[in-house]
């Protein structure tokens, strides 16, 4: 149960290390995101969005390696740690976010699953590159929610496959909508064995640098949304990745999103609650200072009230997330049921909020000059980014049949 935790396991208060980072992060956002935030997301072309200058300014700060361990001089922060701190960075915008986030989750992988020497031969590499981030590639044309291990039959049009010959595994496939899929230096590609069996059967991780010979990133797909992030398409012809490269072995799918990456999703539902802060914080300052009908609009009972339920979802919604994200740094094992509800609640919350924004500001609430148009385009990714929130909720309702419900939710 989780009130065997420890005499503390009831504790609201954030440690002084994670004062520490959050304060860090809100500072980044306040000197470069938030002046340039606004021009940068309307350029038109998703190559020329890349924020190189940010990612470099973060690494100087120790944002870009805060999950790497201590050992390759990262922090090694814990989860809840990085949930905090991507929060503080979606406030400033989602897309930056994600892209840091994308390096912390794999900073899993590399402290977690990685061997000693896969550590040694990636780890200082990265972490000495400023402009390195990392990318895990597993959706596909084909298989989007299907990957997600719900429905997991030998028939999913999962088609990028790795075959053994000698002493490498060659890949052949494509992948697309990769989060820093055309910006990395570093990729994690999931890959099937035997497509006669089921992907966590025989599926695979491997390690695959981005200038491996048969590997090429062929370009960006333009979105409304995370427009700073990058989402690309990934195409495998005869790659020739050594088998040394692969992580765990193969058929390890399934224990590398569970043991190794407990609280991605956790991660994942932080970002998404900054974008509905943000917009909750504009709209609220925003109320405080319009006045129609005699009174500020903040006084009309119908605004204080949208602004009073945004408050209280929000509220509700980090303490899912710090819940969820302090059970995948236990090492619980409800951990990811946990994480999967945090992030739907999250990101439906987010999207409420800056549903909410929007009505607040009334027809400003689409011009330029405010930036609650972006809220709510960057609030939608994430109502199926990360899974999308109908399959996350499959997921964890199907671990709570197959266990018993107190025992995935400590009621």
């Amino acid at each position: 149960s989780l009130g065997s935790m420890g005499e503390k396991a009831m504790e609201f208060a954030l440690t002084k290390n994670q004062e520490k980072w959050k304060k860090i992060a809100k500072e980044f956002v306040e000197k470069y995101i938030t002046p340039e935030v606004s021009r940068r997301d309307r350029i038109e072309n998703a190559k020329d969005r890349i924020p190189w200058d940010w990612i470099v300014e973060a690494d100087k700060l120790g944002l870009r390696t805060l999950g790497v361990s201590k050992k390759y001089g990262g922090e090694e922060a814990d989860i809840l740690t990085l949930c905090v701190v991507g929060e503080e960075l979606a406030v400033g915008d989602l897309g930056f976010a994600v892209i840091m986030d994308q390096c912390w989750k794999m900073a899993h992988l590399f402290s977690d699953a990685m061997t000693t020497e896969q550590q040694e031969q990636f780890i200082p590499k990265f972490v000495s590159d400023p402009e390195a981030t990392t990318a895990i590639g597993v959706t596909e044309p084909g298989a989007g929610s299907d990957h997600q291990g719900y429905y997991d039959e030998p028939d999913i049009d999962y088609r990028t496959t790795a075959v053994l010959e000698n002493n490498h595994y060659l890949l052949n496939g494509e992948k697309h909508y990769i989060s820093n899929g055309s910006m990395a230096k570093l990729y994690f590609i999931v890959a099937r064995l035997d497509p006669s069996k089921t992907l966590m059967e025989s599926g695979a991780v491997f390690i695959v640098p981005h200038d491996t010979p048969g590997f090429k990133a062929m370009g960006f797909h333009e979105k409304s949304s995370q427009r700073l992030a990058t989402n690309g398409r990934l195409k495998f012809e005869n790659c020739k990745v050594p088998k040394e490269n692969i992580l765990l072995g193969e058929g390890k799918l399934g224990e590398l999103r569970s043991r190794y990456m407990r609280g991605s999703k956790a991660e994942a539902a932080a970002t998404a609650l900054g974008v509905g802060r943000a917009a909750y914080e504009y709209a609220f300052d925003y109320a405080k200072n319009r006045k129609q009908g005699g009174k500020k609009i903040i006084e009309q009972q119908a605004v204080a009230m949208m602004l009073g339920e945004s408050a209280m979802k929000l509220d509700s919604a980090r303490l899912q997330i710090y819940k969820a994200a302090w059970l995948a740094d236990q090492g619980h094992p409800t951990a990811p049921v946990h994480s999967l509800l945090a992030k739907v609640n999250a990101s439906e919350t987010a999207f409420e909020a800056c549903k909410v924004a929007s009505e607040v500001l009334g027809g400003a609430s689409i011009m330029y000059e405010h930036p609650v148009e972006k809220y709510l385009r960057d609030a939608t990714s994430f109502l199926h980014s990360d899974g999308t929130n109908q399959m996350c909720l499959l997921r964890a309702v199907r671990a709570m049949a197959n266990n018993s419900h107190d025992e995935v939710l400590g009621f």
